[in-house]
């Protein structure tokens, strides 16, 4: 039976002596049990104490249950209400029918029929109380796997919502925040949880492949398809497809993922049927996908179709105070893999974490946390974290001035104090390329492509 015991119920009856019987009664079942004798009265308990729901006589005098079953109905609608009477007449029950009464009980209530009765129509309160229950559950366990901290509420909020609608989700954020993760645990708290989840890492697949790895091909369709291959999109029928990286896809393709997205129809390559799937889609991209279809690199009619839903991932950089939280629970979670125990942070390791740029983001926080975790035993100090971090170092003292070679003579151009500039700080850094980075305030991937332009490369690259 329903769990009564979490319900307050408000019992409305003229006669005195029955309704605290029955008060009686119905205190050994719920949790509590206000009394009112006439309809004015329960509206006045009904405001103070906000029941679950009104078991109510129908003839009563000053405001009968049908007068006060209409007013219950204005000041809350989801609030069930039970008529309880010992007369039939056919007006009366019409009238309460038409008000949506929840059910009806004769008077004097048989015990159990009335225990029942109330069971059922209390079902749909405790059931909706369960998945509000679940629901701030289930953000509170998100808001905690993003950090933890205010900045990183509301995109567990986010989340939560869109996880139980069948929108198409667009993600936004820099490389390593954790788009690939989010679209599965998106997945995954929907109801599409127990069909597939297929990724499609568009960046990844050959240009002249890629049509062909989403939507299959027949043996004989091009060169090298030497069999018929059903594609990633039909594999996720009934589930999830997570088009990562979709700022990659082929304008041509494009067109094709148009009317994909909207009709969940394709055609393999080389076939004349085209097929229909029924699945949710969740794109990712790395740039702002609004910005790159108003500049003509996207098309804007398969933005506005991928961006049902647009949830923009902030980089770790622009909530610092969520690396900390973040580190612990990547540290918890690397040694009870490796089944060891916890070291401890000090303030120094601590403060380093903190105040790091994090070009790689959560992926590159969650590798070092996991070589820290191999490498360290007891506790954590700065010059750990500094080890594997790739971090700036503190020199002990400066550089002194016949160490390093002038800077270029003028006249010269920027390029050559930027490439003069760059070659300083590699070495002053020991060639360690992450750490160079870091110290300069450049993006990795930015300060690669300075490399690479200026011929300081090296093979590692």
């Amino acid at each position: 039976m329903t769990d009564l015991k979490k319900l307050t119920v408000l019992l409305v009856d003229d006669e005195a002596e029955l309704r605290q019987e029955t008060a009686a009664f119905l205190s050994l079942y719920c949790r509590e049990v206000l009394e009112a004798a006439n309809g004015a009265e329960a509206l006045a308990q009904f405001s103070l104490k906000e029941p679950d729901l009104v078991l109510s006589d129908i003839r009563m005098p000053i405001m009968d249950g049908l007068e006060l079953a209409t007013r219950l109905k204005e000041l809350s609608p989801a609030t069930p209400v039970v008529l309880c009477t010992a007369f039939t007449e056919t007006g009366y029950l019409m009238k309460a029918i038409e008000l949506g009464i929840g059910a009806f009980v004769r008077k004097p209530a048989d015990t159990d029929q009335l225990l029942a009765t109330l069971a059922r129509v209390a079902l749909p309160i405790l059931q909706r109380r369960q998945i509000e229950g679940l629901s701030g559950e289930l953000r509170a366990s998100l808001w905690e796997q993003l950090g933890g901290v205010p900045a990183q509420r509301s995109l567990a909020e986010q989340v939560t919502r869109v996880a139980r609608s069948s929108y198409n989700v667009l993600l936004q954020g820099e490389t390593g925040t954790g788009k690939s993760r989010l679209a599965s645990l998106i997945h995954s708290l929907g109801a599409r949880r127990e069909a597939p989840f297929v990724l499609v890492q568009m960046g990844a697949l050959p240009v002249t492949l890629v049509e062909s790895e989403l939507f299959g091909h027949l043996k004989g369709a091009f060169t090298g398809a030497e069999r018929t291959r059903t594609g990633l999109a039909e594999r996720a029928d009934g589930g999830t497809l997570f088009l990562d990286d979709i700022e990659s896809a082929p304008l041509e393709l494009q067109a094709k993922l148009l009317r994909f997205v909207e009709e969940k129809r394709f055609t393999p390559v080389g076939a004349a049927e085209e097929k229909k799937v029924d699945v949710r889609i969740i794109a990712a991209s790395n740039l702002n996908l609004k910005d790159e279809a108003a500049a003509g690199r996207f098309r804007q009619d398969l933005y506005f179709r991928l961006a049902d839903t647009v949830i923009a991932i902030p980089s770790l950089r622009s909530t610092p105070e969520a690396v900390l939280p973040l580190a612990l629970r990547f540290l918890r979670e690397s040694c009870e893999e490796l089944g060891i125990p916890v070291p401890l942070v000090d303030e120094g390791a601590q403060a380093l974490l903190t105040t790091l740029p994090w070009p790689g983001n959560i992926r590159q926080l969650k590798s070092l946390v996991r070589r820290v975790a191999l490498e360290t035993e007891g506790v954590i100090r700065s010059a750990d974290v500094a080890a594997l971090i790739d971090a700036p170092p503190t020199p002990t003292q400066p550089l002194g001035a016949g160490e390093a070679p002038l800077p270029p003579p003028f006249p010269c151009t920027m390029e050559t104090l930027e490439r003069w500039t760059l070659e300083q700080a590699l070495r002053f850094c020991g060639g360690k390329r992450m750490k160079t980075s870091a110290m300069l305030g450049m993006n990795y991937y930015t300060f690669r492509r300075k490399l690479e332009k200026y011929g300081l490369a090296s093979a590692e690259d």
